[in-house]
């Protein structure tokens, strides 16, 4: 998959990331990483080629950015201690939308952890959480994700005009955890796997 994560110590310079932890140090990484006061490190970008659509610009991501946005306030100190205590060191996202043969939206993501270990534990979270996410969330087994990874289905109240189906579909390689949202009325299951399989081979 290549490497994802670099060092800018231009960034950090620029940026006050407290919450993002570092992977960088002499011991090898533990199951349960500490944060870091050293130097942050970014996940690379995913590249404006990866997804088809119109491709926005990237965006970095934290701990706090990732709380606030996947779960209510109440639950978002928690979430973030949860993503500090699993050793997150950074991520990154970018959308992708068309407005052609169906509107649809799509947001994949990109976030490092120190460890395997780390990263599933997220992952386990996140699991059981689609419903914060995409809605009342179905798993669909009857799309293949990379790593035995998982998909979740939405599907639109049919009372609710501005609603419309959506996927979330999540796997980890390593320390890597990888998300797609997929959103829109141009949202088909049939679409899924070829984009996840671009997602995957992009990063």
């Amino acid at each position: 998959m290549g490497s994802r994560v670099f060092r800018s110590s231009l960034v950090a310079a620029l940026l006050v990331v407290p919450l993002i932890t570092s992977a960088c140090g002499s011991d090898p990484p533990t199951s349960s990483p500490t944060p870091s006061s050293g130097p942050a490190e970014f996940v690379e970008a995913i590249p404006a080629t990866a997804l088809p659509g119109a491709p926005a610009d990237p965006v970095d991501l934290d701990a706090a950015a990732i709380a606030v946005d996947a779960v209510d306030a109440v639950d978002a100190a928690r979430l973030e201690s949860l993503l500090n205590q699993a050793g997150f060191v950074g991520g990154t996202q970018r959308q992708f939308s068309r407005v052609r043969a169906g509107r649809r939206r799509i947001l994949a993501r990109v976030l490092s952890f120190q460890t395997s270990e780390g990263a599933a534990r997220y992952l386990e979270w996140l699991t059981g959480h689609a419903d914060d996410v995409i809605g009342d969330a179905t798993p669909n087994a009857g799309v293949q994700v990379p790593n035995d990874g998982v998909v979740f289905l939405h599907e639109p109240d049919p009372c609710c005009h501005n609603e419309t189906r959506s996927f979330l579909a999540m796997w980890h390689d390593g320390s890597t955890v990888i998300t797609i949202q997929i959103a829109g009325e141009g949202a088909r299951e049939s679409d899924v796997p070829e984009l996840l399989s671009q997602l995957d081979e992009s990063v």
